[in-house]
């Protein structure tokens, strides 16, 4: 069988889905709520199979509400919606969660990078061409939009994306289209956990601060 070139630098290749809901699962998230819808039905089926327990939703808004309880237990939650409507109905729990700074990773499968380039019209759109209007709404209470469009950047835009979210304590949005679903990505990669870490101080600027506040009639002191 002839090589695929564009996995040959791989060790060890994984699908892209296999890679975000294992890094989920490393992160301390059990389970994932949402809905199914056509823009996302071939990724949740990677969820059961990295050990994730599967938590289905009447309706998209419950599920906001359902991941942003389940983060406030645990530490991090996770939603996935479908593409346009599915997403608009999570956006006001997600704002919610952005507001009260409740870490939610917010995954949309949506249409594919082929039908995105072209513009084409599709359901779940405005019909205007524009896939990219609602993770615009999305940004505003997002710390974090990552559109997984390119396969050399997806590992590393995911792992961004989620230690963001754990460190800043927000909701990070990502748009999972549906031909990058099955992509490969590096899965020495997931030998390494994400480094949650706070980053260290710069110790120049916190001795500065520190001899401010200490300074006889000083506001902060």
């Amino acid at each position: 069988m002839p090589q695929d070139i564009r996995t040959a630098s791989l060790t060890k290749p994984v699908d892209v889905a296999e890679y975000l809901f294992t890094r989920l699962y490393q992160i301390g998230i059990r389970s994932i709520h949402g809905l199914p819808g056509d823009f996302n039905l071939v990724a949740i089926d990677y969820i059961p199979k990295v050990g994730l327990e599967w938590v289905g939703n009447a309706n998209e808004l419950n599920a906001a509400y359902a991941a942003d309880g389940y983060a406030r237990v645990k530490g991090i939650g996770a939603i996935v919606t479908t593409f346009g409507v599915g997403e608009l109905s999570a956006i006001n729990g997600l704002a919610g969660a952005y507001s009260e700074r409740v870490p939610v990773v917010h995954i949309v499968g949506c249409p594919s990078t082929i039908s995105q380039r072209s513009g084409m019209l599709l359901h779940h759109t405005l019909g205007n061409g524009d896939f990219n209007v609602f993770a615009g709404m999305s940004a505003s209470v997002s710390c974090v939009v990552a559109k997984l469009n390119d396969p050399s950047e997806i590992a590393a835009q995911i792992d961004h994306a989620l230690r963001e979210c754990y460190l800043r304590s927000r909701p990070v949005y990502i748009m999972l289209p549906t031909d990058m679903v099955t992509k490969k990505v590096e899965g020495e990669l997931l030998n390494t956990e994400i480094d949650l870490h706070d980053p260290s101080n710069d110790e120049d600027k916190e001795n500065y601060v520190v001899d401010v506040v200490l300074k006889p009639n000083c506001p902060y002191s």
